[in-house]
């Protein structure tokens, strides 16, 4: 997923505002007001405090290896590091190909030159010329478990790389990633370095970028191999995949860092969540300016927009969310279980997905709003996510922090008296 700008949200906001200021009648039907009443919509914002609580921060819900992509980075934003360690498979132990109209099936065969290529996020890349290097690595490592220190890290056993990142051997292959971006990058390998990474007893290979300051994102990678039977008539070429599928992962220094204390953290390559608990039970002033008049609650008025507003705050170390983070907003009914609190329902009235380049996080929740006015039973408790479609990989490798100083945007229509003539 791409980045997707708030600005069509945030239009249709700045619409309604323009209208809250017409005092324009806004209801129709029989029972709408009192009568005598004239529709009259106004906008009311809440700071945090009134409705808003931070109830705590988790993280480490998914590892590395769980995401479909990978980061290398080269001590990007002051100080991340980030290697690429994949094991493909897919090799061919025996090639079949026609020879004098009969099929023949051999396993004598050599490789040609191939093509390594990988998808780049270009909004998760640096956008400077950065060549990324592909060595072999010198050490078997668990893709599952590797972490920047160890090649292992499970319950039975920790074995440490002897080598920080991944130990390298030679070097197989580097390209340019060029600085006008794209969306793509080959890497073209030797028939020596083929061979080498075909070699059943390979521990994989380790991808880093040359540049100091250098950040690029990758997928799908795939091996394009050139294969030639010796035994096929000259030129023959066989064309082969080879791709790394579970095997691949991300490891990297610093750890994700965790937010300060009350500030609002999502996303990440640790699936960071925070528990929020809301308040909606509010008041909004009770007729239209410039009469005084005493608040009612939100019972007593129709609610046409309800949203949080928040901030984006800055994240150290080059763990900001550098492409678009999805949010989620999520119904916890045990918030006492903290970090292992069942997530329910969503419930946010649209997708919400936050671009590096937005100022402002918009989440509305006018149908959350209208169903706790109307039942209290409802839970306060809700869990900020980074999702696509429930629970999964995580979509971002940066993280967001929000500050908590929120506010709440409420759009309402009340009525208000006709004035006598």
């Amino acid at each position: 997923m791409r980045s997707r700008s708030l600005f069509a949200l945030l239009a249709a906001l700045a619409v309604t505002v323009a209208a809250c200021s017409d005092e324009t009648p806004t209801l129709s039907g029989p029972g709408a007001f009192p009568p005598g009443g004239v529709a009259v919509t106004r906008e009311v914002i809440l700071p945090a405090s009134r409705f808003f609580e931070v109830l705590g921060g988790f993280s480490g819900y998914t590892r590395a290896s769980d995401a479909a992509y990978a980061v290398v980075a080269n001590q990007y934003g002051g100080g991340l590091d980030a290697h690429a360690l994949a094991r493909f498979t897919g090799f061919p132990r025996t090639v079949t190909y026609l020879r004098n109209g009969a099929t023949k099936t051999d396993s004598a065969f050599s490789y040609a030159e191939s093509r390594l290529v990988l998808d780049v996020d270009s909004l998760a890349s640096t956008g400077r010329p950065l060549t990324l290097q592909v060595w072999e690595a010198a050490q078997r490592f668990d893709a599952r478990t590797a972490t920047w220190t160890l090649a292992v890290d499970s319950v039975g056993a920790q074995v440490p790389f002897t080598e920080p990142g991944g130990t390298r051997g030679v070097l197989l292959g580097q390209a340019t990633y060029p600085v006008t971006g794209g969306d793509s990058l080959v890497v073209t390998l030797s028939p020596a370095s083929v061979e080498r990474m075909a070699d059943s007893t390979s521990p994989g290979v380790v991808f880093t970028v040359a540049e100091t300051g250098a950040r690029i994102e990758v997928s799908n990678l795939l091996l394009r191999l050139a294969v030639r039977p010796d035994s096929a008539i000259p030129d023959t070429t066989l064309n082969f995949v080879a791709a790394p599928g579970s095997n691949l992962t991300t490891v990297y220094t610093p750890e994700q860092p965790d937010a300060p204390a009350g500030t609002v953290a999502v996303g990440g390559i640790r699936s960071a969540r925070t528990l929020l608990e809301l308040n909606l039970e509010q008041t909004v002033p009770g007729c239209a300016a410039p009469q005084v008049c005493a608040d009612v609650p939100l019972s007593q008025v129709q609610l046409n927009q309800v949203a949080i507003l928040l901030r984006p705050t800055a994240v150290p170390g080059g763990f900001g969310a550098l492409n678009s983070v999805p949010l989620a907003l999520r119904l916890v009914a045990e918030p006492e279980l903290g970090r292992v609190a069942p997530l329910g329902q969503t419930v946010l009235d649209q997708d919400v997905l936050f671009a590096a380049a937005d100022s402002l996080v918009v989440l509305p929740i006018t149908a959350l709003t209208r169903s706790q006015v109307a039942d209290d039973s409802i839970p306060r408790t809700v869990a900020l996510v980074s999702e696509v479609d429930g629970l999964g990989p995580p979509p971002t490798f940066g993280v967001l922090f929000l500050d908590p100083e929120a506010r709440l945007r409420i759009v309402y229509t009340l009525p208000a008296r006709r004035p006598l003539p």
